[in-house]
């Protein structure tokens, strides 16, 4: 199966997939594959249907049993059990999953393209500063979005401006590490870590809401 990248740690687990095999093939991961199956053809576009299940087999290697997500009214996932806060992402080939037993999660994945550069100023603010990674400024603008997509997947708070409510603080890019970030929606004006890891083709950044809890059965 090609999970190229897997990264277990004590509160959270993520993995990322390149989708390379048929609908088919990947129903075959399934025990009763039926009902993954009928789910999937509600969508008429074939990416799509690849990436719900790609999703779904994500989340079952990860946890190594299946679990049935479920959506809420404004489309950001759960699992019906309420086992584990669960966070989806996917751009181009690539589908990443993100699970935590104890806090909520988000994560999102970007692909690496020049068309970042020309819609930076729609979610950039004046006082967010882009750094360089290798002479090239394009990889600082995909991360500043690429967090700001993982706030607002953790805020679950409708309205929310990326360029008035999301703040990135300064950092230096490198191949991987971390930055913080906070959240202006709501009264508490949360303090975020993000993590993040640059892919050549693409960027990964995910982060865990240490001051949220889980309401687990």
């Amino acid at each position: 199966m090609p999970i190229i990248q897997l990264h277990k740690r004590k509160t959270y687990q993520w993995a990322i997939w390149q989708i390379e095999e048929s609908l088919d093939d990947l129903l075959t991961c399934f025990d009763d594959s039926s009902l993954y199956k009928l789910q999937a053809e509600l969508f008429t576009s074939e990416k799509r249907q690849l990436e719900f299940i790609v999703a779904r087999v994500l989340l079952k290697s990860i946890l190594n049993e299946e679990k049935e997500i479920a959506y809420h009214p404004n489309g950001k996932p759960y699992l019906k059990d309420n086992s584990y806060s669960i966070s989806i992402s996917h751009s181009g080939k690539y589908v990443a999953v993100i699970v935590s037993a104890s806090y909520p999660v988000g994560i999102d994945i970007e692909l690496y393209g020049e068309r970042i550069e020309r819609l930076a100023p729609r979610f950039m603010r004046e006082d967010e500063i882009p750094t360089l990674y290798n002479g090239d400024i394009r990889w600082s603008y995909l991360l500043h979005w690429s967090a700001k997509e993982v706030l607002f997947k953790m805020l679950n708070q409708e309205n929310v401006d990326f360029k008035k409510h999301l703040v990135i603080h300064k950092f230096q890019v490198e191949n991987k590490g971390s930055f913080t970030a906070e959240e202006r929606k709501t009264k508490k004006n949360k303090q975020f870590v993000m993590e993040y890891k640059l892919h050549s083709k693409f960027v990964l950044t995910w982060s865990l809401d240490q001051q949220g809890f889980l309401f687990l059965p």
